[in-house]
């Protein structure tokens, strides 16, 4: 049996996902932006989830390079680290 506080995470994280997939073909922007709160954030734990490394590590990089586009270095730090725990 869940708890509230699971159940809630789960809800969350369904909401985001959404948010997201609608995001990504409306605005870019918002969605790399989005997207790079939710992996900094609520949803960090994502990163050491059960799909393959590699892909993890190529969606990251796809950041990295977006965010080096519009020089949000401190962003591009971040997320290089998420790359580093990846792949530790």
């Amino acid at each position: 049996m869940s708890t509230k506080s699971e159940d809630k995470n789960k809800q969350d994280y369904h909401k985001i996902l959404l948010e997201l997939m609608q995001l990504r073909e409306t605005d870019y922007d918002q969605f790399m932006n989005k997207l790079y709160e939710a992996l900094n954030g609520q949803f960090r734990s994502a990163i050491h989830d059960s799909e393959p490394k590699e892909d993890k590590r190529q969606a990251i990089w796809t950041m990295i390079e977006y965010f080096s586009n519009k020089e949000e270095y401190e962003k591009c730090a971040d997320l290089k680290r998420m790359v580093e725990e990846i792949s530790s």
